[in-house]
């Protein structure tokens, strides 16, 4: 007999980013409206519809709740959220016909086509990702819920809960006479992780960049070999999966047939062919001019989106990458005002017969929230859906708190690619920071086997981290949201087909406690609210989690979020903990605990909830909150040490404020060589001692103080395995 039952063991948990989507102008046409509400069609184009067919490959119902706004400058002038700040609400969504269904009514008139300019953008909460790269279910229906939570100890969901409002009606009798449902809140969300990495921090803190070497390593011949040839040079098929040619082994002709007029630069068509000599792809130092000018060889034209107005270089020494900006390219072959983003930077690009290549440039400004990146119709068929776009950008960001410091966080970010189409690459998270036209370059990136050079692994034999992605966390305004994925299935069933499938979209991370003691582990607690209920009892799509269909290679481990041999936690036996300026060689706990104070936000509002009768539900519609807001944000440390000396009492009786000195620092490791190990920096800035309480042991053994700190805030830094968190 066939056993039905739903079982613990057979539970499955993932989660996934928060997008939004976009169609560029002439891609949909408002089809008809009603006196409050109207039904857009979602036409050919469009990355998220399938082809010649009405099919919009998302699940039934699944963007109910979420904002929909129209950049009109064509046929939607009138509605133009720039202009008239109209925004709509989403109240249903149809794959079969690939319509949405939007309150109020659109003010422009119905069945009116989208003109070159009306671009339609859905806000990015309570919005899953789409994909185009993914394997279709059967039905064409996708979500992107891939990457893997981490070293689970418990996992709560948040159950709905309604506020039954109960009416006593007089002259009716003592008894509840009508009874309606009111709001629905979603509450009790929480996990706990043994952890192998910080990722959740991003959630909680929301201040966040990135930074890779890319696909530039040397190997022990002094070949600089990466996967693929930099974006900005074309080809033959000759020279695919070379970025660096080796002239012992090359000739002329070799260079000349990588020329590529008309993308961004063209040649190498004047490199020397001396023996021994190594020329990468896209330009050689010839000469220095001055200190901030180097002299190019292979470099005749910049064609290609203004990247004779300033960009950035790449420079690879020995083996190890850094960036630099210029501001100017001229005939000469000159790249003008040279400067460091990357400490000595600067230094190796003027050096004579270094080899450098020049990043693409953005083909438009980047604005905070944006989901995708202009870079021109010839770079965007560089990348595919899968790939990782990185920008490296000469500009800092100033960390809210620090403001009687310099900027020092570089605006650098890296994004998955969930897209291509026309000029633009669509990714699956929006940008934290504005990005300008000759302030950044663009960068590709991709995992390749654990044993290539450029993208990041960990080696087994020597649990050294290579080619790592170096992240800061920090606080920030605002936070991304994320859509929770979980499942029940019997144990007769297919891994993955869920019979009871629910999706939490609109989630964020409410609050976060760290702590470690001498037991072993970091542990992380999250605890998270979440704005919509999303259930599929129907087996309407199949979920993509890294369980089934994600983590069947090395390269798709780590494409989830758990590269092989990086799964280990963190220990407290690889943790230094330094405060006052002192190291604490003997505590035995310590806790970091961080309050976001977000409110759930519902709104007088009148449209309802989708009509659709299908097997995959939308909980509240008008009843699920439309945001949750963030509050104010607190900081509290504490830890547990035995006491050696005096100072945690002078502390507090001094009452001493610790601003811009004696940072409060507790490192992780993991292990491996000290510069090639996975690891991470908790840096707690402005803070002071609010107790310090030294009691006499019942053991009459060592004292022990329980400290306790306020801290006005913190930025975390990691080396990781992965490009993104």
């Amino acid at each position: 007999m066939a056993n039905a039952i739903f079982k613990g063991d057979l539970a499955e948990v993932s989660f996934g980013k928060e997008t939004g989507l976009r169609c560029d102008g002439a891609t949909w046409t408002l089809t008809s409206s009603t006196s409050n509400t109207s039904l857009i069609t979602i036409g050919t184009g469009a990355y998220w519809h399938t082809g010649s067919s009405t099919v919009v490959e998302l699940p039934d119902n699944i963007l109910v709740g979420c904002v929909l706004r129209i950049e009109g400058g064509t046929n939607f002038s009138l509605d133009s959220y720039a202009s008239t700040r109209r925004t709509y609400y989403i109240t249903a969504n149809d794959t079969s016909l690939g319509t949405i269904t939007v309150q109020p009514a659109l003010v422009t008139s119905a069945t009116q086509a989208a003109g070159s300019a009306d671009n339609l953008i859905i806000d990015s909460f309570r919005s899953p990702t789409f994909d185009s790269g993914m394997t279709d279910a059967t039905n064409g229906q996708k979500i992107k819920t891939d990457q893997f939570i981490g070293l689970l100890n418990e996992f709560n969901l948040p159950e709905p809960i309604i506020d039954v409002r109960k009416q006593h009606v007089i002259g009716m009798g003592r008894d509840v006479n009508v009874i309606t449902s009111g709001r629905e809140m979603l509450e009790g969300g929480s996990m706990e992780l043994n952890a192998h990495n910080l990722r959740w921090l991003k959630y909680v803190l929301g201040g966040h960049t990135a930074k890779s070497n890319g696909e530039m390593a040397t190997t022990a011949s002094g070949a600089h070999t990466v996967t693929e040839r930099p974006l900005n040079c074309g080809g033959d098929a000759t020279v695919t999966g070379r970025a660096e040619l080796q002239s012992a082994s090359g000739t002329a002709a070799d260079y000349t047939a990588i020329a590529t007029t008309g993308t961004v630069f063209t040649g190498l068509n004047s490199v020397s062919s001396t023996t021994g000599t190594n020329v990468l792809i896209g330009a050689k130092v010839a000469s220095v001019q001055n200190t901030t000018t180097a002299r190019l060889t292979a470099i005749a034209v910049f064609a290609t989106n203004g990247g004779s107005n300033g960009g950035i270089i790449k420079v690879n020494n020995s083996g190890s990458t850094s960036y630099a900006h210029y501001t100017s390219v001229v005939s000469t072959n000159d790249l003008v005002g040279v400067s460091d983003i990357d400490s000595g930077a600067a230094a190796l690009v003027l050096a004579a017969n270094k080899c450098v290549v020049v990043l693409p440039p953005i083909g438009a400004a980047i604005s905070i929230g944006d989901t995708y990146v202009n870079v021109g119709a010839t770079i965007r068929a560089r990348f595919a859906a899968g790939d990782y776009i990185q920008i490296i950008d000469k500009d800092t960001h100033q960390i809210p708190g620090q403001d009687d410091t310099a900027p020092t966080v570089f605006k650098h970010e890296i994004r998955r690619v969930i897209a291509v189409e026309g000029n633009n690459v669509h990714v699956e998270e929006g940008f934290l920071f504005a990005h300008a036209v000759g302030s950044c370059g663009v960068d590709r990136l991709k995992y390749t086997s654990d044993a290539s050079k450029g993208s990041p692994n960990i080696l087994a034999s020597t649990n050294e981290l290579q080619n790592k992605v170096q992240h800061t966390l920090f606080g920030h305004t605002t936070q991304p949201s994320f859509v929770i994925e979980q499942s029940f299935r019997n144990s007769d069933s297919t891994p993955g087909g869920g019979q009871l499938l629910r999706l939490y979209s609109g989630c964020k991370a409410t609050s976060a406690d760290i702590s470690s003691d001498t037991e072993g582990e970091l542990k992380i607690g999250v605890q998270f609210q979440a704005a919509r209920h999303y259930t599929d009892t129907g087996n309407m799509f199949a979920p993509h989690r890294m369980f089934d269909n994600t983590a069947n290679t090395n390269v798709n481990r780590k494409v989830s979020g758990i590269a092989v041999n990086g799964e280990k936690p963190y220990l407290f036996q690889d943790i230094s903990l330094n405060v006052f300026g002192k190291s604490i060689l003997r505590a035995t706990e310590l806790s970091l605990g961080i309050q976001n104070g977000h409110t759930p936000r519902w709104f007088i509002r009148g449209y309802q909830g989708s009509s659709l009768d299908t097997d995959q539900v939308q909980h509240g519609g008008t009843h699920t909150p439309l945001d949750i807001t963030e509050g104010q944000r607190e900081y509290t440390f504490s830890f547990k040490a035995m006491v050696e000396d005096d100072i945690f009492w002078e502390e507090l009786r001094t009452r001493r404020h610790h601003k811009n000195t004696n940072d409060i620092t507790f490192t992780i490791n993991k292990a491996g060589a000290a510069s090639t190990r996975q690891s991470a920096t908790i840096t707690l800035e402005d803070y002071t001692i609010s107790k310090a309480d030294h009691q006499i042991p019942a053991d009459k053994g060592p004292v022990f103080a329980d400290i306790e700190l306020v801290v006005r805030h913190m930025k975390v830094t990691e080396n990781s395995p992965y490009y993104i968190l």
